[in-house]
């Protein structure tokens, strides 16, 4: 009985020991899941810290915010994303946070008041007036370029949410955004903890 009790623990430890044979080694392993972190980071998910003033109030200066990759480059931005944008000016490669606004095709207008004293521009898309919530002063600036402007295809009118001190699509310099220079949408905000959470 006892004999055949050694040889059941002796047959399942050969088992185990084929079991582990059969499995891949843990250099392999670590190797695979580096590549997967490092695929991931690269072509669907980042970090970017937020620079300057441009999208305030909505973010500010070290923001720091997770971006979906798949999202510009597979997907279509649809107007009110926050994109990370690829500016290259200057042989300098930039990254800048800015909401879309206007897609391919589309007209943009941005139109003055008419009040030289309390002068005020109104942000109009495809002869449409544009409501703007999320901004906390109304337009003072409408930019260097010709009105009203049509979006190239495969492009995106990008504006920052702090109108009066951004420079984004308005500047003849950065104009409109082509899809390829898209970085990521902005899904989420990691720091500050007061403001952690998805952004929608």
């Amino acid at each position: 009985m006892e004999q055949m009790q050694e040889q059941s623990v002796d047959e399942a430890s050969q088992r185990e020991a084929k079991i582990k044979k059969k499995g891949f080694p843990v250099w392999l392993q670590l190797l695979f899941l580096l590549v997967l972190v490092f695929a991931l980071r690269t072509f669907v998910l980042g970090t970017v810290y937020v620079k300057g003033s441009s999208m305030e109030p909505n973010f500010h200066h070290g923001d720091l915010v997770f971006i979906n990759k798949l999202a510009t480059s597979i997907g279509t931005p649809k107007q009110g994303d926050i994109v990370i944008c690829q500016l290259h000016s200057d042989e300098q490669r930039e990254k800048i946070i800015k909401r879309v606004i206007g897609l391919p095709g589309d007209v943009i207008d941005i139109v003055w008041n008419g009040d030289s004293e309390n002068v005020e521009y109104y942000l109009y898309i495809n002869d449409e007036l544009i409501e703007e919530p999320y901004l906390e002063e109304p337009i003072m600036t409408k930019g260097e370029i010709e009105y009203p402007f049509t979006v190239p295809e495969g492009s995106y009118f990008v504006m920052g949410d702090n109108r009066n001190a951004s420079s984004d699509s308005r500047r003849t310099s950065i104009g409109a955004i082509e899809k390829k220079d898209l970085v990521g949408k902005v899904v989420f905000r990691l720091f500050p903890f007061d403001g952690f959470g998805f952004i929608s």
